[in-house]
């Protein structure tokens, strides 16, 4: 699998249950954006969460996805708030867009649905021949600590969201159930999505299935450096300071090397 494409209740229920900005991610991208200038690809651009606030601050931002239903959600948002941005449909392992760019991002953990290692090598490769001269590539990572720590949990459902979605009280739901391959840092995860009416009858329900590898801090590091960047930087939930264990997420910056 080289990246997951939303689509159906999944799709629909997106932006309602994963567009929280917690850590301020979308900061993070802004200020890094802004201070690289020039051009940038937002690469599993979703329906927009992080893109959107980079083109409202001026930025000259392209998008990408592998969904072509959330690349249509993006581009009705994009018409509705009247920005001008190109949104592409391609595959981050094998997309070419014959062009190169000052940054690439990455945000939402997107670099980890790529779960085959050859793939997500290939992948940083592409990443390297869209970039300009000393051009910086920004990924996002989250590591699955609490999961990790508590084998209890692989294989049990949990309800993870439960959200009111209309003044008649109908109300949707995601529940998840993941596996974890801890030898080869692997995460299995199978969403079940509800809408319930007011009377919490479920009305539609839908499975969904993700597989997610998870990367140490030293491993992604390698990893980059190996594809030919420089100069990496990792900072921990974002900050401006250097990842430790205990932070839910890695905000990783590298340079084009020569």
């Amino acid at each position: 699998m080289s990246a997951k494409k939303y689509k159906g209740l999944e799709g629909e229920l997106y932006d309602l249950f994963r567009g929280g900005d917690d850590l301020d991610e979308i900061g993070f991208y802004v200020g890094m954006v802004q201070q690289i200038g020039g051009k940038c690809l937002d690469i599993g651009c979703g329906t927009g969460r992080v893109l959107i606030p980079l083109a409202h601050e001026g930025l000259d931002i392209t998008g990408l996805d592998s969904s072509d239903f959330m690349v249509d959600a993006c581009l009705k948002k994009i018409k509705e708030e009247d920005l001008k941005v190109n949104i592409t449909e391609g595959d981050m392992v094998n997309f070419d867009l014959g062009k190169k760019f000052n940054s690439l991002i990455l945000p939402g953990g997107s670099f980890q649905l790529i779960n085959d290692r050859a793939k997500a090598e290939s992948a940083l490769e592409n990443f390297r021949n869209h970039l300009n001269e000393d051009g910086v590539l920004i990924i996002s990572l989250f590591n699955p600590f609490y999961e990790i720590s508590h084998e209890n949990l692989d294989g049990v459902w949990r309800l993870e969201k439960d959200e009111i979605i209309n003044k008649k009280g109908s109300r949707a739901l995601c529940h998840t159930c993941m596996e974890l391959d801890r030898c080869e840092q692997i995460m299995e995860v199978t969403h079940r999505y509800e809408i319930l009416n007011d009377n919490g009858i479920v009305e539609k329900s839908e499975i969904k299935n993700s597989v997610i590898r998870w990367y140490g801090k030293y491993e992604i590091e390698l990893l980059l450096q190996k594809a030919g960047f420089s100069d990496v930087k990792i900072y921990g939930d974002f900050q401006d300071l250097d990842y430790v264990d205990g932070n839910m997420s890695m905000g990783i910056t590298a340079v084009l090397s020569d």
